[in-house]
């Protein structure tokens, strides 16, 4: 992406780079959200085929070669899995980060069970100097279009590939969002979109609110370009259900999960999203399963495990018996909504499973921040206010979530962008 106010502006505001997305892989949407609109004419046996037809083609193309998949503890991979060992293949299982997070015992206690190698790489407590070193990697890799925050996965992913010759890497990318619809949250997007989308704020109400975020010196940027582009943007442009769709397709799939599979992409020859693959999201939109096509979107969690049920138990059934990070096992969908839904709340109400981020930005992080922006390039402080950013950064608390810290690190993304040689 390029240094330049509007840029530095909506990447901010949407956590990427919206301008230049379109040169990645054009998405189907708009093909897609036709088939939401027509009649129901596909149902899960149709899914079940498109699965196994992306798995067994990319399989038979792909010969001997060493097949990996991440695993973590939810439903997305655990579909993977199941397809995989329902065609024989018993595929490296790949985890990343801090051992004691639910994801990687549990994808450590599944590959255990059936006999999978498995390796959880990136798992030293990360450093500064280690960090730097992979987002430098990451922006090289990616031309800066990839985000800082993916450095970790860099990281992650070229240190399995010290230790295995991997030909194709399975993924679970994209598979829930358009099962139970988009749940608004800091990660993937700021609250731009949601306070737009619904209705509490105007785009220039919200706009105003996200440059104060943000740090943003509207003296520096040209507020009326920035309000027709985001009125443009195929997520901000439709009724608030469609705006969701194109939102989790445009943004979520084609944008944020594409950047983790181009640096995937980098050391592994061939890297399949299933749930990205245009032949299911179009099977899936044709069925009662797309979130579309659900009314009443408040008590999706407990109806989006039924595919999920249904494409496990007929792929692999063993896999059913293994709990997911939330704590219940999918057959205990089978036995009720009633059993289920106690046990969901017993799980999160009672018991209260605590899990740990596969990657912490702990104090390591915030002390990273502080002494790195000394270095800043004056070129980024032209459009980010200084002293508003500095003085915030040393009152904040120092254990913050992923999402929390992007209007802190993005000035620093710039700055490295800015002196590397990506451009």
């Amino acid at each position: 992406m390029q240094i330049n106010p509007l840029n530095l502006a909506l990447f901010s505001f949407f956590h990427h780079d919206v301008t230049g997305y379109i040169d990645f892989p054009i998405t189907k949407s708009h093909e897609w959200l036709k088939i939401t609109q027509a009649p129901v004419s596909k149902d899960e046996s149709n899914i079940l085929h498109v699965i196994k037809n992306i798995i067994s083609e990319t399989l038979h193309l792909s010969g001997d070669g060493k097949v990996a998949i991440t695993l973590t503890g939810g439903f997305d991979s655990r579909v993977v899995l199941a397809a995989l060992l329902h065609f024989g293949v018993k595929p490296i299982c790949v985890t990343y980060g801090d051992q004691r997070n639910r994801d990687i015992q549990i994808s450590r206690k599944i590959a255990e069970h059936f006999g999978l190698k498995h390796y959880n790489v990136a798992a030293k407590t990360p450093t500064a100097e280690w960090y730097e070193h992979w987002i430098n990697k990451t922006i090289e890799i990616d031309g800066g279009n990839a985000h800082l925050h993916r450095a970790h996965r860099t990281a992650a992913i070229a240190e399995l590939l010290e230790k295995e010759k991997i030909e194709v890497l399975f993924t679970g990318h994209l598979g829930g969002e358009n099962i139970r619809g988009l749940s608004y949250n800091d990660y993937f997007a700021s609250p731009l979109f949601e306070n737009v989308n619904e209705g509490k704020l105007s785009v220039k109400e919200a706009v105003n609110k996200e440059m104060k975020q943000y740090f943003l010196r509207p003296e520096k940027i040209d507020i009326n370009e920035i309000y027709d582009c985001i009125e443009s943007l195929p997520w901000m442009s439709e009724n608030k259900r469609n705006n969701k769709f194109f939102f989790v397709n445009e943004l979520v799939g084609n944008i944020h999960h594409r950047q983790d599979l181009r640096i995937y992409n980098h050391y592994i020859p061939k890297v399949v999203p299933l749930f990205m693959e245009d032949e299911y999201i179009e099977t899936l939109c044709a069925t009662k399963h797309h979130f579309l096509r659900k009314e009443n979107l408040r008590f999706v969690a407990l109806q989006h495990p039924k595919l999920y049920c249904y494409l496990i138990s007929r792929l692999f059934p063993d896999l059913m018996q293994f709990e997911l990070s939330n704590g219940y096992a999918p057959v205990d969908y089978t036995k009720g909504i009633i059993y289920y839904t106690a046990k969901r709340i017993y799980q999160k109400k009672v018991k209260k499973i605590k899990n740990y981020p596969s990657f912490s930005h702990g104090s390591w992080y915030a002390d990273w921040l502080k002494n790195r922006v000394e270095g800043i390039d004056d070129k980024i402080w032209e459009i980010y206010d200084e002293q508003a950013y500095k003085s915030t950064l040393n009152s904040v608390s120092l254990q913050q979530n992923e999402g929390f810290w992007h209007r802190f690190s993005n000035p620093l993304f710039f700055d490295l962008i800015l002196k590397s040689n990506a451009y």
